[in-house]
């Protein structure tokens, strides 16, 4: 189980074993993109639109 945060609040947004998408982070309204089919999670957080 790997814990998904947001990259720019540190905000815990989501616990997954496997997870593709995006997710918007309810404290800082930015879109933080997940993909966790790798060995790390690489999050990329984009400004919202």
């Amino acid at each position: 189980m790997k814990d998904i945060r947001c990259n720019n609040c540190n905000q815990l947004l989501l616990k997954a074993i496997c997870c593709v998408g995006e997710i918007k982070c309810p404290r800082c309204k930015k879109t933080v993109y997940v993909d966790t089919r790798k060995d790390r999670v690489s999050n990329t957080t984009r400004d919202s639109e």
